[in-house]
């Protein structure tokens, strides 16, 4: 494993052990043995539940798309891409390493390295522009501002989304284009020599031709795909305010509640921490304030989320990460 991500582990555990230091020292207890005594067990099963069910609507969503394209992929590979993703994004700088290796480890378990780029970065822009067209009709059509968040962070998120969009959209339409600046940069003589020019050239073309091949034959297939999207983040946000409504009750409802999350989360994974690290549980306590009228309440439910979706998830990738997850099945196909 590249030393890269040994240390994003290292600074991952670091930093979320000063987090919970930081909320233990500012409440003058223990907030992870409160947080425990606080929940009951059928609530803590139940939430792991829900966190486990959305790793599965992810992983169904996946296999969906790839069978539908032709490609031979197990329920349970894609489920485990999907896990991969969130794993490798939590201890890599802004969340970026999550989707090179889910593409590297679909490659593995015999999907085309092209199809699996499209397929990943489709999945990424739909993510970032559903979040982006929710927040803005929420925003301009059912409401003047979202509850408890400054216009300032409105403009900042909406900003961030609509870029992050657009620049994906550009790297799926342009991939041609995209492959001449990755080609201007491999004749740099230090990355020349890491860099094979006629192979990125021919990836690049096969990608193009999966990428018309799919919006042309597969326009059901989209519309279906972007259908699932919207109901994944719908789930995953849900998750997040039941993991709050657990400790108390928020004076928002789900909608607002969805609104402001979508909002609040292109801002979070600004800080360049492995899994946006310290900047998540700031962000999102100062944000989510207003929705209740005891500030520790709101600290325990976010940082029980936090638990769910990324404590959780370091913890049980890093114990397995020496597993052959990347032992290449029968019907691998090289890149």
């Amino acid at each position: 494993m590249n030393k890269k991500i040994y240390v994003g582990i290292i600074l991952s555990v670091i930093i979320s052990g000063l987090v919970l230091f930081a909320y233990s020292a500012t409440l003058n207890k223990n907030i992870i043995l409160h947080i425990l005594k606080s929940i009951s067990l059928s609530h803590f099963i139940f939430a792991i539940i829900l966190t486990i069910f959305s790793f599965v609507f992810d992983g169904i969503k996946h296999y969906i798309v790839f069978r539908n394209l032709g490609q031979k992929i197990t329920l349970t590979s894609a489920i485990n891409s999907c896990f991969i993703t969130a794993y490798f994004s939590a201890v890599t700088p802004f969340s970026v390493g999550g989707q090179p290796f889910q593409i590297l480890y679909l490659n593995k378990k015999g999907v085309k390295s092209s199809y699996a780029t499209q397929v990943v970065f489709l999945r990424l822009f739909e993510m970032i522009f559903l979040m982006f067209l929710i927040d803005l009709t929420y925003i301009f059509v059912f409401s003047k501002n979202v509850f408890g968040i400054s216009k300032n962070l409105i403009f900042l998120g909406l900003i961030l989304t609509f870029l992050s969009s657009l620049t994906i959209i550009l790297s799926i339409i342009f991939p041609k284009f995209i492959s001449k600046i990755v080609l201007l940069i491999s004749k740099i003589p230090l990355i020349k020599k890491f860099i094979k020019a006629e192979k990125i050239e021919n990836w690049f073309h096969e990608l193009d031709e999966v990428i018309k091949k799919i919006f042309r034959e597969h326009k059901i297939l989209l519309f279906l795909d972007i259908i699932m999207m919207f109901f994944l983040l719908m789930f995953q946000s849900y998750v997040f305010f039941y993991a709050l409504n657990v400790f108390t009750p928020l004076k928002a409802s789900f909608i607002e509640f969805f609104a402001t999350v979508n909002i609040v989360n292109a801002v979070a994974f600004l800080v360049p921490t492995p899994g946006a690290s310290g900047s998540f549980e700031l962000v999102f306590t100062n944000a989510l304030t207003p929705f209740a009228s005891d500030k520790e309440l709101i600290i325990k439910g976010v940082l029980f989320f936090r638990f769910l979706s990324y404590y959780l998830v370091l913890a049980i990738g890093t114990l397995i990460l020496f597993l052959p997850l990347f032992k290449k099945t029968d019907n691998s196909v090289e890149n």
